[in-house]
């Protein structure tokens, strides 16, 4: 194998293990997304982390979209990172000694296995690449959950999907959040459908 070779899979390896450090977007725990429910483990009782968690889940934030703040911070100060080992300079940081923001030093990074060493670089190319959601960096798209009063977070956010044309997406976030089989959200989901689009249309037509 090759210099380069190797130091496509070193990189390669690196990226990977950094993904691997952030939340689970699609990991659930009875409805709710895993990463909370283990940080919540984790956390010891009182501590100002645990206990400003438990006021934004008290205050009725969707869980899911703590997750998509989360990994999009975490996404950020990865890619940050790997622009401070790549080129300082991508972030702004001069290497000129003259100047007053100077780095005083440039950092690389090497992989060494046994006797070899080989040095790993276009870090944070290689970062939103081996983005395991296939969406290179972005965000996910989920959208606004419908108004319907009474009706709780999932039902909203499912039937925003349905309504947009996506009904797997919107079986999926119902099946997550109740545990029922496919066919009983389907027809759940399909009687709300009507049930929307019947009253928008008795609204338009009054």
């Amino acid at each position: 194998m090759t210099t380069d070779e190797n130091g496509q899979r070193a990189r390669e390896s690196f990226v990977d293990t950094l993904w691997s450090l952030v939340v689970d977007e699609d990991g659930h725990t009875d409805g709710h997304p895993s990463w909370i429910e283990s940080r919540l483990r984790e956390w010891p009782d009182g501590d100002a982390t645990s206990t400003a968690l438990h006021r934004l889940l008290a205050s009725g934030v969707d869980p899911d979209d703590l997750t998509d703040v989360v990994r999009q911070l975490q996404h950020e100060l990865l890619y940050n990172l790997c622009q401070l080992i790549d080129d300082p300079g991508l972030l702004g940081i001069g290497l000129d000694e003259e100047r007053p923001d100077a780095a005083e030093f440039a950092w690389e990074l090497t992989a060494v296995r046994e006797q070899e060493r080989v040095p790993i670089e276009a870090l944070h190319a290689s970062l939103d690449e081996r983005d395991p959601s296939g969406r290179g960096g972005e965000p996910r798209g989920r959208p606004v959950p419908v108004r319907l009063p009474g009706q709780p977070e999932h039902v909203r956010v499912a039937l925003a999907h349905a309504l947009a044309g996506d009904r797997v997406a919107a079986l999926t976030v119902w099946r997550k959040a109740t545990g029922v089989p496919l066919g009983e959200a389907r027809a759940a989901l399909e009687l709300l459908v009507e049930q929307v689009r019947g009253e928008s249309g008795s609204g338009g037509d009054s």
